[in-house]
């Protein structure tokens, strides 16, 4: 017998950190030392880049998979007829990219913000500045902390950027530095 999930529902259960292993643990999470060197800092409005973020795990990070230019929604394994779509420029298949990762921050009510580690897998490095300023225009002031991996291909031919995210939930306690 097949069992079915909705997505969306879990999403939210996730984003609420209903399904986090860690919230079923008697007692705090951390000692009071590092519970204080969690507090929000407040970096200066100019700041570009961050170096580090702290979270604490028992707040329920949600990794979001994957995500490239193609529908959020697709086939698998995957129909050559709907990898087709994804465009030839980079600055298109990166919004599109980041198009599917707001539609599931939108279903967990969450924002940009909350994204605290931001993992991209590109196919051409020289395409990095393209990419961020795409990327800029969703983060604006916020720039989280990222890895870039140079690979050979990604899960379908005409794809050349896949990013995936470390979301912490609303009211998670962050240190930004």
């Amino acid at each position: 017998m097949a069992v079915f999930i909705d997505r969306r529902s879990l999403l939210k259960a996730l984003g609420q950190g209903g399904l986090a292993a860690a919230g079923s643990v008697a007692g705090p999470l951390m000692p009071a030392w590092a519970e204080a060197a969690t507090q929000v800092a407040r970096s200066a409005p100019d700041a570009e880049r961050v170096t580090f973020v702290r979270v604490p795990l028992g707040n329920g990070i949600i990794p979001h998979a994957g995500e490239t230019s193609m529908e959020l929604y697709h086939r698998h394994p995957h129909d050559p007829r709907e990898e087709i779509v994804q465009p030839e420029d980079i600055r298109l298949q990166t919004r599109l990219t980041m198009r599917n990762h707001k539609e599931v921050l939108d279903w967990v009510g969450l924002g940009w913000r909350n994204v605290v580690k931001l993992t991209r897998y590109q196919t051409r490095m020289d395409e990095s500045p393209r990419i961020e300023a795409v990327l800029r225009s969703y983060f604006g002031d916020w720039w989280p902390p990222q890895t870039i991996y140079q690979v050979n291909g990604l899960s379908s031919p005409q794809a050349r950027l896949e990013i995936d995210m470390w979301v912490a939930p609303a009211g998670t306690r962050v240190v930004v530095g």
